[in-house]
């Protein structure tokens, strides 16, 4: 990435890392290296995951339903 649009930001692996660690027992106990990461920023910034049509992954939804994020 060269340049990212002004209202683009990324977050950093220190803010991410320890919410992901922190949800390993809990709703990100069954879930793979991505979509614990999805979980722990959805968590982080409060936000609404959307996967692909046909393309959704149950237990990340389960995981997010279990947060209350979507």
């Amino acid at each position: 990435m060269l340049e990212l649009p002004d209202r683009v930001e990324m977050l950093s692996w220190r803010a991410v890392a320890p919410t992901m660690a922190s949800q390993l027992g809990g709703p990100g106990r069954e879930l793979n290296l991505l979509s614990r990461e999805a979980l722990a920023t959805a968590t982080l910034l409060r936000a609404e995951v959307i996967m692909a049509g046909g393309n959704e992954n149950r237990r990340l939804r389960a995981a997010l339903e279990e947060l209350g994020r979507n």
